[in-house]
């Protein structure tokens, strides 16, 4: 199947489809949640100081997405779905904020408080950041992986994937791959060839993750250089 054609059908699924209350929608939801969550939670702590605080404001914002009032604004003339959650958090952090001080001094927000909402709120960091990025690049990553294993697995290939898997996950020695051939029973050469294709493979599972949160006007293939770039 052409990998391009397939990624411009699906494009935006997984966001259109949690916005559904249904079993899928509610799947997809806990899905675009477990990709985000640590995203989310890294740029929490850039943005507030103390630890636990980042934490429960984390928590905070996925509850609210999770109860599906927050992909209402989510559109795929927006682009990438990870702006439009970075910009969410955001505003969502600010709104908090103001909430938490109106409540504290009768709905009379000091100064100290008011310029605290304000850092947030003028942030030059509108955009998700290098760090925001590379925590996204790592979640897609590793669900590729294991949406691989699962299809090796599948295919009766289990020896293949634990062998080769450190090859995939850049954590492979130089030098290595002879031992491996030896471990699966095949020669060098025919290693190679295996984990050039597993790459392609896990290339195919990291356009598709991609995919599914672009708006159809994105180019995927941009998207993928980035991650790929971010990943290292």
């Amino acid at each position: 199947m052409n990998s391009a054609k397939s990624s411009h059908h699906t494009r935006w699924s997984l966001v259109q489809t949690a916005k559904g209350d249904t079993p899928q929608g509610r799947a997809a939801l806990a899905e675009l949640c477990e990709i985000y969550y640590r995203p989310i939670e890294g740029q929490m702590r850039r943005w507030i100081s103390d630890a636990d605080e980042a934490g429960e404001m984390t928590q905070a914002f996925f509850a609210r997405l999770l109860s599906g009032r927050q992909l209402a604004g989510a559109e795929s003339t927006r682009g990438r779905f990870r702006n439009y959650l970075f910009a969410s958090a955001r505003h969502f952090l600010i709104s908090e904020r103001r909430a938490q001080q109106a409540a504290k001094r009768g709905s009379a927000i000091t100064d100290n408080a008011e310029a605290l909402v304000d850092e947030i709120a003028d942030d030059a960091q509108t955009q998700p950041d290098v760090e925001f990025d590379r925590a996204w690049a790592c979640a897609l990553i590793h669900r590729a992986l294991s949406s691989l294993e699962t299809e090796l697995i599948s295919a009766g290939k289990a020896d293949t994937w634990t062998v080769l898997k450190p090859w995939l996950s850049g954590t492979a020695n130089h030098g290595e791959t002879s031992a491996a051939a030896q471990r699966l029973g095949i020669s060098e050469t025919a290693a190679r060839v295996q984990l050039s294709r597993l790459r392609q493979r896990l290339r195919s599972h990291l356009e598709q993750q991609i995919a599914d949160t672009l708006s159809p006007e994105a180019d995927p293939q941009a998207e993928l250089r980035h991650l790929l770039a971010l990943w290292g």
